[in-house]
């Protein structure tokens, strides 16, 4: 047994066929999400960012208005003090601004600043040419295939969570 084969069947011996594939699966998400995470921190390196500090800006983004920390902790599956360590260090690089909410002085709304939209601009035909050849490897169909899945995957787990309900705003389709 290859130690490919020993690391996706571990453990798996008792497991029906179909049971076993899902914690196959599973464990080659993880695996492809770390690995995809290392390649776009080392991309974004020199510009001073991470890839969470860059996933987080752009889920940001996404949203119709600049959304409270609480709701990019729940959309994004955060702790609340992770979120806030992220917009801090956004912050001193000067691509979120983070401000009271004047409906509820306890609350930060996280909001973009103009650095923000400038710093993209200039990384983005970079950074989805990198995408590009990252996943090269799939034909347009699986493409497709791919994401409808992984859709399918993130709103099933978005739904077993009722923090996350208020930060869907992005994924809805």
């Amino acid at each position: 047994m290859t130690s490919r084969e020993q690391w996706l069947d571990l453990s798996l011996d008792g497991l029906d066929a179909a049971r076993a594939d899902r914690v196959r699966a599973f464990r080659v998400l993880m695996v492809v999400g770390i690995r995809l995470r290392g390649l776009l921190d080392r991309a974004l390196a020199p510009s001073g960012l991470t890839a969470q500090q860059g996933a987080m800006a752009s889920w940001i983004e996404a949203q119709p208005a600049p959304p409270t920390i609480s709701a990019v902790a729940a959309g994004l599956g955060m702790t609340h003090q992770n979120v806030k360590q992220i917009a801090l260090a956004l912050e001193r690089k000067g691509l979120v601004d983070i401000q009271v909410d004047p409906d509820d002085r306890r609350a930060r709304r996280l909001v973009l600043t103009e650095a923000h939209g400038e710093f993209w601009g200039r990384r983005n035909p970079h950074d989805l040419a990198a995408v590009q050849n990252w996943m090269a490897v799939w034909t347009e169909d699986e493409v497709s295939e791919a994401l409808n899945l992984l859709l399918r995957l993130h709103h099933h787990l978005a739904s077993q969570d009722p923090r996350a309900s208020q930060g869907l705003h992005a994924w809805q389709d």
